[in-house]
């Protein structure tokens, strides 16, 4: 893999790129995505994580988990100080001509059966 991943505990700024029901993927400038899982979003009971995670939002986050041989990386908003969480917090809109998603195509298989594996998904 030719992309510096973070280490665990390292905290970066991150574009929401995509979102689904229970997670998003997040974009982030040294060229790696995140996984921002809905229980890493808050220590309260989020019904809808759509409602809260949209497309273009950019979060401060911490790295919690990082896999050198698949390359993904696992975030968390909640475990970020609540000064730190909402410093980055901001809306840009994402042009798809710049947003490359060959990491995250490559990702994906990957995430899928992790999490398949953890019977997360039904």
């Amino acid at each position: 893999m030719n992309r510096k991943l973070p280490k665990v505990g390292d905290v970066a700024s991150g574009t929401v790129v995509r979102v689904y029901s229970s997670y998003a993927i997040l974009l982030f400038d040294e060229g790696w995505t995140g996984l921002l899982h809905i229980s890493e979003l808050s220590s309260k009971y989020i019904r809808s994580f759509t409602s809260y995670v949209s497309i273009g939002t950019i979060y401060n986050v911490k790295v919690t988990e990082v896999n050198e041989q698949t390359g993904s990386v696992r975030v968390s908003l909640k475990q970020m100080a609540s000064a730190d969480k909402w410093k980055v917090f901001r809306h840009k809109k994402i042009d798809s001509e710049e947003i490359d998603f060959q990491a995250l195509k490559e990702r994906l298989p990957d995430w899928i059966k992790m999490e398949n594996e953890k019977g997360e998904i039904q």
